[in-house]
């Protein structure tokens, strides 16, 4: 009886130590999770903190775009110095530039040596040197009387009026006290080019040739200008229609209260700005027509999707996507970036190394890269990264623009022509905020366009404006018919 007692007691003994064990096991398996929940718990928190400061930083850069966009100028967008600045002035390797020679001197002066200032002797073995001051004279306005003949005719009773070559209005009377044409040139270069307001104009005019004027005189002449140019501005249009490369850029504008956009077209001859009309695919179809044979080159404005024209993508737009976007996917998504980054790289340097190549392995070349990039897209389209997966989306959809330029040695990879026309446009939006009234936005469309046309065909936009001044009508003035160029 006592044996079968104390063997039931061990067994129990047995049972209880066995499920100690276990349970002690249990514990420590849990103590282990939780040190691992608990690891976790930490990863997550530091995550969490890393976007909470990135949600403050961009409500922060909200609330400063916010602000900044209720103000005419907006402020300084860098904070902080850059840690390796570029190093100013004329690059290694970059030839000097000098002014030449004059080819004509209008005047001499001698300019001897008086001696040594320290010893007061004369000095020996003299050279003579040329040293060469191109200035300005002195301008002061020139003024002429027109002595105008006015009569009848004794059969009609109609009124005649004497008209001389140089005259540009038949205005007489207390309208008879005119700016010339040179002035009024000149004032709507300042305004519509150098982005200077009229009262400024006025101040410059006053100071540097004591022509005393004001703003209005300006701001009529310049509509007035306007209306005689809308014929050259209208063959301006058409001849950018037979263009075989066009830029098109867009940016922010106001009429008056009213937010609008200021479009830029531009060759590498002519440029066409215009004003007002939206954001919509009308504008540039208005500008560049139904017929359009040539290629039009975009930053990647939807409202260009619907036009019928063969069309070229801007790569460094691209590349500024992708840069943004390294800063923002995690690290392993990286290399995703990098190889279309390289691929694209890749892609514009081939077109610059396009004349050393035979043409076989060119076209080698550039197969090889649209295969690449076909199977990044492929690759890509289902990331798991959704910003990823959207650019691959957005190459997909313009697949036969993007590579335009290895088929055409014309076609840039970039739409840089189209900023670099549109920036002069952005500094006078700062400087004169924009235009008041539709009339002034299409003034400053006319204007703007033919000043720019002729710095870009080498000709003077002050021929241009003497002829259309001195015009008895409405008449196309082609831009290839002026001086210089």
């Amino acid at each position: 009886m006592d044996a079968s007692k104390n063997n039931s007691s061990r067994s129990n003994c047995c049972r209880l130590r066995g499920e100690l064990e276990s349970l002690r096991t249990t514990v420590e398996r849990i103590h282990k999770q939780v040190a691992e929940l608990q690891q976790q718990n930490n990863k997550l928190q530091q995550q969490n903190n890393k976007l909470q400061s990135e949600i403050d930083r961009l409500k922060k850069e909200r609330e400063e775009t916010e602000k900044n966009s209720k103000r005419q100028t907006t402020r300084f967008p860098r904070r902080q110095r850059k840690t390796e600045p570029k190093k100013p002035g004329r690059k290694k390797g970059t030839p000097a530039t000098h002014r030449d020679r004059p080819a004509k001197v209008d005047r001499e002066i001698d300019v001897p040596v008086e001696g040594c200032p320290d010893c007061c002797c004369a000095v020996e073995n003299i050279e003579v040197h040329r040293q060469f001051q191109t200035d300005l004279p002195p301008v002061t306005p020139v003024i002429t009387q027109f002595n105008v003949q006015v009569g009848t005719c004794p059969h009609c009773g109609k009124r005649v009026q004497g008209r001389h070559p140089e005259q540009i209005s038949d205005a007489l009377g207390a309208a008879g006290n005119l700016i010339g044409p040179n002035a009024q040139s000149m004032a709507a270069g300042l305004k519509h080019h150098a982005g200077l307001s009229y009262a400024k104009i006025t101040n410059f005019l006053f100071d540097s040739f004591q022509l005393k004027t004001v703003a209005s005189t300006f701001v009529r002449a310049g509509q007035r200008l306007a209306k005689r140019a809308k014929p050259t501005f209208e063959l301006l249009k058409s001849q950018l229609r037979l263009e075989h490369v066009v830029h098109a850029d867009e940016t922010g504008w106001r009429i008056g209260i009213l937010s609008d956009w200021l479009w830029v077209f531009s060759s590498q001859q002519i440029t066409v700005y215009q004003v007002g009309g939206g954001r919509g695919h009308d504008v540039p179809l208005e500008i560049l027509g139904d017929d359009f044979q040539g290629i039009l080159i975009s930053d990647g404005l939807a409202s260009y999707d619907p036009l019928p024209y063969l069309k070229g993508r801007c790569l460094g737009h691209v590349l500024a996507r992708i840069s943004k976007l390294e800063l923002a996917i995690p690290d392993r998504n990286l290399w995703d970036l990098q190889t279309l980054k390289n691929l694209l790289q890749e892609a514009m340097h081939l077109a610059r190394r396009r004349e050393m190549l035979t043409a076989k392995g060119y076209r080698r070349r550039v197969q090889e890269l649209e295969n690449r990039l076909n199977f990044w897209i492929l690759l890509n389209e289902e990331h798991r990264q959704s910003e990823i997966a959207r650019l691959a989306g957005h190459l997909q959809k313009h697949r036969h623009e993007w590579f335009m330029f290895l088929y055409d040695p014309l076609v840039p990879p970039t739409n840089n022509h189209a900023e670099r026309m549109i920036r002069p446009a952005v500094i006078l939006r700062k400087l004169g905020g924009c235009n008041k009234t539709p009339a002034g936005a299409k003034v400053h469309s006319v204007l703007a366009s033919l000043i720019v046309s002729c710095r870009q065909q080498g000709k003077r936009f002050l021929d241009l404006a003497g002829q259309l001044f001195h015009a008895r009508a409405r008449i196309a003035i082609p831009l290839a018919a002026l001086p210089g160029g």
